[in-house]
């Protein structure tokens, strides 16, 4: 790395910062947050990644980038699927009301029942929520509850997020 291009090198050591302060944000995420042109921040990923300074996750068609050794593939695969509003706002709902039905759940949402059962379905698959069917009906629960918590404690502030903030400040009032 040369000192010709100081614009540069700031501009890569913004975005490696929000990537170490935000885990698991997608090119467009972290273009609007630093607000630097959208190719430069392309360039300083790609850097990054060829110098394995980050690690790059696919996930519903989004690259979500990750700073190396700070966290292992579960949590990643957890904050993945955080990042995304629906079922961000789903883990928190099973996290408040264990066993819920999907009615439950759906009753709790403004979206179509086909979106809230896909997005259910790709928690179940990711092993992040589990079913258990009682004849016809079947409720939902969060796997590892006290995992699940803690990444949303842990990175509270980068997810921009009411519904997060007053989750956390329930959870650790009731989980001291």
């Amino acid at each position: 790395m040369t000192t010709e291009f100081p614009m540069e090198i700031e501009a890569r050591k913004r975005v490696y910062d929000i990537i170490f302060e935000n885990p698991g944000l997608h090119l467009r995420e972290i273009q609007k947050r630093l607000n630097i042109p959208l190719g430069t921040v392309e360039y300083h990923l790609k850097y990054l990644e060829d110098n394995e300074l980050v690690i790059v996750k696919e996930m519903g068609g989004y690259k979500r980038y990750y700073p190396k050794g700070v966290m292992g593939s579960d949590v990643r695969n957890i904050l993945s699927l955080l990042r995304q509003e629906v079922p961000r706002n789903i883990v928190i709902f099973l996290l408040n009301h264990p066993n819920a039905s999907f009615g439950e759940v759906a009753k709790a949402f403004d979206v179509a029942p086909s979106t809230l059962s896909f997005h259910m379905k790709k928690l179940l698959k990711d092993g992040i929520i589990d079913r258990t069917k009682h004849g016809r009906t079947s409720t939902f629960t969060v796997v590892e509850v006290d995992k699940v918590a803690n990444v949303l404690i842990a990175h509270r502030r980068s997810f921009l997020d009411g519904l997060v903030d007053s989750f956390v400040r329930t959870w650790t009032e009731l989980h001291p």
